[in-house]
C-alpha cells in the first residue's frame, strides 16, 4: 500500500508523495489515509522523486523526512520551492519534537507544517486532510484570478479599484498610459494623492488644486448611484470617467484619454492582481470583476473549461435580447444556441439550423477567433473569443450595425454607379468585383469578368506599354489614356481613373472608365477638316480667308472648351478621390481598432464616412445636372408649391450633415405659395446652403431672410465665412471657376453656374456681393405668378 496504494472512500481521490522513510515512526497513518480516498507514493531515488513530483497531475502534497541525520528534508523542501512547476505544493517536514532548529528551517524553507514523529495518526492524517484542502480553496482562487487578470486586460479602457480607506486595490497599465506615466510607477497600497503627485510631473491633473481634486473624489464616493464625469487636465487632455461605488465603501473607476482616443492600442495591458485572501476574499473578487464587467461598453462573456456561463454583463443581454431572459449561470453555451435557434435569434440558420450549429460549435473551439454575425431586425455583431489558460474563454460581443450599413452604401453607389468601374488585384491584376455598368458597355458576363485579367481587355498593341500594368502601383492615384476590347471584339478608346484601396485584405486599385472614342473620332475628323479648310484658303478669295479666320476662331474655342473639360475631369476625379481615401481611412481604422473600438469612435468613423459619401452624392448630382442643361434636357416645370418649405427642407438636410453649422432663417414675410419647379429650387438652395458651410468652417451661423417685393420674392443666404476678392466677383458664375480665397477647399465650380442656369429659367437673377474676410451673401429675385410661356423659359436660358 506504501508504494502505489490508496482506495476512493469518499468518491474523490487525492494523491501524495513522500521521500524515504518519512512515516516509520507513524504507525495506523496508512489505513487512514486509505479510508479518506488519500493515494500515497512513497520513493526512494532522490532525483526520480523530483522528476515525478514536477509532472502532471501535480501530487496535492509532499511529505518529506527531517529526522535521521541522512536526511534531506530541508534541502528537498528548498528545491520544491524553488521549481516554478512544483513551488504550490504544500509540504509537511516530519521532525523530532525536540528538534527546534529542524522545524524553524522546515518553515523557512516553505514548508506548511512541521509535525513530530510523536503525534498520532490520526492528528497526522486531520493535519494532511487540510493541507490537502487548503490548497485546492488556493487552486480555485488562482484560477478566478486568472479570469480576472483576462478581463481588466481585454478592457479598452484604464481601470483602478479602491478600498475603503482610499488604497489602491489593483489597476491595468491602461490606468497609468492614459496619464502619461510609466505604468510601473503605479502599484498597489498607493493613495489617490500618491499618484496625483505623480499625475503632477507630467501636467495631468487638472486645473484645480489637490485638495480640491481629493475633496470632490471623496464626495463623488459618497453617491450609491454611478457617476460619470469629464475633466481638462493641464496637458490638454480631455478625459472621461465612469465611478462607481463597490459594497465594501471603496471604488471602481474606468479612465478614457478622448482627446486622441483614435491612437489607442488595440491590446489592453495586463492587469496585477492582488489575492493572497481565502474563499470570503474571492467571493469580493468576483463581485469587483462583475461591477467592472458593467462598466465596459461591449458585451462581454466568460465560460469556463467545458463552455459553461460563468459571467456576463448586461450588455449581452441586451444584444441577444431574443433570448436573454433564459440566460443562467452554468448553462451550456450549446444550449443556448440551440435556444436562440428555436426563437428566430439567428436569421442565417434559417433551414440549415444543425450544420449552422456546427459551424458556430467551431469557431467557439479555437483558441482564437474573429466573426461576424447577423441578428434579427438586421442588426450585425463582431464576434472575438479567446481561450484562457484554465481551459475556459472570454468573448466580445461589438455592435456594427452601423459599420455595416455604410459599407451597404458605399456598395450601392459602387453598383449603381452608370460609369463603368471595377477592382481588380494589383499583384496578379485579376478582377476581383466589376459593376453593372462595365457587364453592359464591355459585353462580358459577371462570371466570365472574374475569371479575366486586366491585360485581357487591353488592346494588342498596349501589350507593350509596361506603364499598362504598373501606372497605378507607384502613384496611388493616377489617370491615363487606352485602348480596350470589348466582348464583341470592338476596340474603344478610353480614359481610366484609378486609385489604389484594400480589398478584403487584398493590395487592389479601383478603375473608372470612360469612353471617349467618338469624342476622339470627332476630334481626328475636326483635324482632317482643318487640313481641307486650309488647302482651300490657299486657293480661294479673301472671303474664304475671313471664314478660315472665323473657323480658326471656332477651333480655338474648342480647344478652351477641351482645356475646361480637362480641368474638370482632373478636377473631379480629385474630388472622388478624397472621399474615397477618407471612407478607405476610416475603414481602415475600424479594422484596426476592431478589438476595441468604442462607440465614440465608432460613431466619429460612421460620421467621416457618411460625409465623405453626401460629398461624393453632391459632385454626381451636379456633375449631372450641369449635363443635363448643356444637353437641353432639364425643362422647368412650374407648379404652386412653398418656397419657405423647401429653404427650411434644404437648411434642415444640411444641419443634419454638418451638424458644427446653424441656420437662422427669417421667412415670415414670404408668400406662402409661388410658381416654380420644386426639385430644381431645392438643387439651388441645397448648393448655396452647402457652399456657406463648407466655406465658412469657423463660423457657425448662417442667415437666410426671405420678403416679397412687388412680383418677385427675394431671398438672401448670408455666411459670415473667408468672402471673396473683389476682381474674382464678375467670375463667380462661370463654369468650373475657383475663387482664389477657395484655395485647399473642395470643390468643382460647378454649383454656382447650376444654380445661375436654374433661377434665369424661373424667369429670375442672382448676384453675390462679398469681400475677403467678411462672408459673402447671395441675392435672389425670382417671378411669384403662373407658368411662364416657353418663349420666355427659353430667353431666359440664353
Amino acid at each position: 500500500m506504501w508504494t502505489n496504494g490508496g482506495t476512493v472512500v469518499s468518491g474523490e481521490l487525492h494523491r501524495i508523495f513522500a521521500m524515504g522513510g518519512a512515516l516509520p515512526g507513524l504507525h495506523g497513518v496508512g489505513g487512514d489515509l486509505e479510508r479518506h480516498g488519500i493515494a500515497l507514493r512513497v520513493h526512494l531515488d532522490r532525483d526520480q522523486f523530483h522528476q515525478l513530483a514536477a509532472e502532471r497531475p501535480l501530487p496535492e502534497l509532499i511529505l518529506l523526512d527531517a529526522l535521521s541525520p541522512e536526511g534531506h528534508g530541508l534541502e528537498d523542501c528548498r528545491r520544491l520551492k524553488e521549481n516554478p512547476l512544483t513551488r504550490d505544493i504544500p509540504v509537511i517536514i516530519l521532525v523530532l519534537p525536540e528538534d527546534e532548529e529542524s522545524r524553524i528551517g522546515g518553515l523557512a524553507a516553505g514548508a506548511v507544517d512541521c509535525v513530530s514523529n510523536l503525534v498520532s495518526a490520526g492528528e497526522f492524517v486531520a493535519r494532511i486532510k487540510r493541507h490537502i484542502e487548503l490548497g485546492s480553496v488556493h487552486a480555485r482562487l488562482r484560477r478566478r484570478n486568472e479570469q480576472l487578470d483576462t478581463a481588466l486586460a481585454s478592457m479598452g479602457q484604464g481601470v483602478c479599484l479602491f478600498d475603503e480607506g482610499g488604497r489602491l486595490l489593483l489597476s491595468n497599465n491602461r490606468y497609468a498610459e492614459v496619464y502619461g506615466l510609466d505604468p510601473s510607477v503605479i502599484h498597489p497600497g498607493q493613495s489617490l494623492e500618491d499618484i496625483l503627485n505623480l499625475r503632477h510631473g507630467v501636467g495631468a491633473v487638472p486645473a484645480t488644486s489637490t485638495s480640491d481634486y481629493l475633496a470632490w473624489a471623496e464626495a463623488t464616493n459618497k453617491g450609491d448611484t454611478p457617476q460619470d464625469w469629464i475633466k481638462e487636465l493641464k496637458s490638454g487632455q480631455i478625459i472621461r470617467g465612469y465611478h462607481q461605488r463597490t459594497q465594501d465603501g471603496g471604488w471602481v473607476s474606468t479612465h478614457e484619454d478622448i482627446t486622441q482616443a483614435w491612437l489607442a492600442e488595440r491590446a489592453l495591458a495586463k492587469a496585477h492582481a492582488q489575492a493572497e485572501r481565502a474563499e470570503q476574499e474571492a467571493r469580493a473578487a468576483h463581485a469587483r470583476l462583475l461591477a467592472a464587467f458593467e462598466v465596459v461598453p461591449e458585451g462581454l462573456v466568460l465560460f469556463d473549461a467545458e463552455d459553461r456561463f460563468v459571467l456576463w454583463n448586461r450588455r449581452y443581454e441586451q444584444l441577444y435580447a431574443e433570448s436573454g431572459d433564459m440566460l443562467e449561470k452554468g448553462m451550456r453555451f450549446e444550449d443556448r444556441l440551440r435556444a436562440g435557434l428555436e426563437r428566430g435569434q439567428y436569421p442565417e440558420a434559417v433551414g440549415r439550423e444543425e450544420e449552422w450549429l456546427a459551424e458556430r460549435l467551431a469557431h467557439h473551439a479555437e483558441p482564437s477567433s474573429k466573426h461576424e454575425q447577423r441578428l434579427p431586425g438586421n442588426r450585425w455583431l463582431r464576434i472575438e473569443e479567446r481561450r484562457i489558460s484554465d481551459g475556459g474563454s472570454v468573448g466580445i460581443r461589438v455592435d456594427i450595425t452601423d459599420l455595416k450599413m455604410q459599407e451597404a452604401s458605399f456598395r450601392l453607389l459602387f453598383e449603381g454607379n452608370p460609369m463603368p468601374m471595377w477592382v481588380y488585384d494589383r499583384e496578379t491584376l485579376r478582377f476581383l468585383h466589376v459593376n453593372q455598368a462595365a457587364i453592359d458597355h464591355y459585353g462580358y458576363g459577371l462570371e466570365q469578368f472574374l475569371t479575366m485579367r486586366l491585360s485581357d481587355i487591353e488592346a494588342p498593341q498596349e501589350f507593350n506599354r509596361p506603364e499598362v500594368l504598373l501606372f497605378d502601383v507607384e502613384d496611388p492615384a493616377s489617370t491615363r489614356c487606352s485602348q480596350h476590347l470589348k466582348g464583341d471584339g470592338t476596340a474603344i478608346e478610353v480614359t481610366v481613373y484609378s486609385t489604389c484601396l484594400n480589398y478584403k485584405g487584398k493590395a487592389a486599385s479601383l478603375m473608372a472608365v470612360v469612353d471617349v472614342t467618338e469624342a476622339k473620332r470627332a476630334e481626328k475628323a475636326l483635324l482632317q477638316h482643318r487640313d481641307t479648310l486650309e488647302e482651300m484658303v490657299r486657293s480661294r478669295t479673301v472671303e474664304l480667308a475671313r471664314q478660315t479666320e472665323e473657323l480658326e476662331r471656332m477651333l480655338e474655342q474648342e480647344k478652351q472648351i477641351n482645356e475646361l473639360q480637362r480641368q474638370f475631369v482632373s478636377m473631379a476625379s480629385h474630388e472622388f478621390r478624397t472621399p474615397l481615401a477618407v471612407i478607405d481611412g476610416a475603414a481602415q481604422r475600424l479594422i484596426r481598432r476592431k478589438e476595441a473600438a468604442t462607440p465614440e469612435f465608432l460613431s466619429e468613423k460612421a460620421d467621416q464616412i457618411r460625409s465623405s459619401v453626401s460629398r461624393m452624392l453632391e459632385l454626381m448630382e451636379s456633375i449631372l445636372a450641369a449635363g443635363r442643361l448643356d444637353h437641353g434636357r432639364i425643362s422647368i416645370v412650374h407648379k404652386p408649391c412653398s418656397i419657405a418649405e423647401i429653404i427650411g427642407t434644404c437648411s434642415a438636410r444640411q444641419e443634419s450633415i454638418r451638424r458644427s453649422h446653424r441656420f437662422l432663417l427669417d421667412l415670415d414675410r414670404l408668400p406662402s405659395t409661388i410658381y416654380g419647379d420644386h426639385p430644381a429650387l431645392d438643387q439651388v438652395f441645397s448648393n448655396l446652403f452647402s457652399n456657406a458651410v463648407k466655406y465658412a468652417p469657423d463660423s457657425p451661423n448662417v442667415h437666410v431672410t426671405g420678403w416679397q417685393e412687388g412680383d418677385n420674392v427675394c431671398i438672401a443666404v448670408r455666411d459670415e465665412g473667408i468672402g471673396i476678392d473683389a476682381d474674382d466677383l464678375p467670375k463667380m458664375f462661370q463654369r468650373y471657376f475657383r475663387a482664389r480665397s477657395s484655395t485647399g477647399i473642395a470643390g468643382t465650380g460647378i454649383g454656382l453656374n447650376l444654380v445661375k442656369q436654374i433661377i434665369e429659367l424661373h424667369g429670375g437673377s442672382i448676384v453675390v456681393t462679398s469681400s475677403r474676410g467678411n462672408g459673402t451673401t447671395f441675392t435672389l429675385r425670382i417671378p411669384i405668378g403662373a407658368e411662364m410661356s416657353d418663349e420666355v423659359r427659353i430667353t431666359a436660358a440664353r
